[in-house]
């Protein structure tokens, strides 16, 4: 008796179809178109918010300049002479009126667009307030726009304003810088004595507030824009008048 044993027919491999290779490039594809879109828009918005970042530092530095400028204005050299002085010695010394301080004005231009403001400083070269009711060459300040870069002004140079910028013009544009002086009049009358009958003009004291609204863009990203709004009070307050 012989067996014979019959092998089954072997299948022959077959590779990827022609169809099924363009179907898993075209996964592959959208794969990737999905994933560059998602990176880019990563890309841009990490730009945007690296720009945003930058610019809110450059104003709050510049505005922070500003305020601390701000918060001396007003000051003089030797405060006494603000103050009336009676006579003493019987008469000897005379009494010493009370005079006008020269660093209270706070003024804008004629467009309100620069504000100017001032106080005192010790002179080049020595550590000694200016103690005269004259004003030196640096003691004359202001804030101003030109070009689109926001300038502080530091005295002046040959008679003529030391402007330097506080702000980088290929970094941020500033577009729009409204500065506005806030006064209030409070009356001294109850440290004054006024005679019955008679009519008297009493001192007043003048409080003053700067508020500064100061618009920038980005130089690199026009859509990136920024609005910083600050008030800083002047602490030195303009007594006028006299008592009667």
């Amino acid at each position: 008796m012989h067996l014979s044993l019959k092998h089954p027919a072997r299948r022959s491999q077959r590779g990827i179809g022609l169809i099924e290779l363009m179907v898993g490039i075209t996964v592959g594809l959208i794969v990737a178109a999905g994933a560059a879109v998602v990176a880019t828009r990563q890309i841009v918005e990490h730009r945007r918010l690296m720009l945003e970042v930058q610019m809110q530092q450059d104003l709050r530095v510049a505005a922070d300049l500003i305020q601390q400028d701000l918060r001396r204005a007003g000051y003089r050299g030797l405060p006494a002479n603000g103050v009336w002085e009676p006579e003493r010695n019987g008469g000897a010394v005379a009494a010493k009126p009370a005079q006008a301080s020269p660093y209270a004005a706070i003024t804008q231009s004629s467009g309100g667009g620069d504000l100017f403001y001032r106080y005192a400083k010790p002179a080049a070269g020595t550590t000694r307030m200016n103690t005269t009711n004259n004003l030196a060459n640096n003691e004359q300040f202001g804030i101003k726009v030109v070009n689109k870069t926001l300038y502080l002004q530091l005295g002046l140079v040959s008679s003529q304003p030391n402007w330097q910028p506080i702000t980088d013009p290929d970094a941020i544009e500033i577009t729009g810088f409204t500065p506005t002086v806030v006064t209030q009049q409070i009356p001294l009358d109850d440290l004054c004595i006024c005679p019955a009958g008679a009519t008297c003009a009493m001192p007043t004291m003048t409080v003053k507030r700067v508020s500064i609204t100061i618009n920038a863009v980005s130089k690199s990203d026009p859509n990136v824009k920024r609005t910083l709004e600050l008030t800083e009070r002047i602490r030195a307050d303009d007594v006028s008048g006299t008592c009667p």
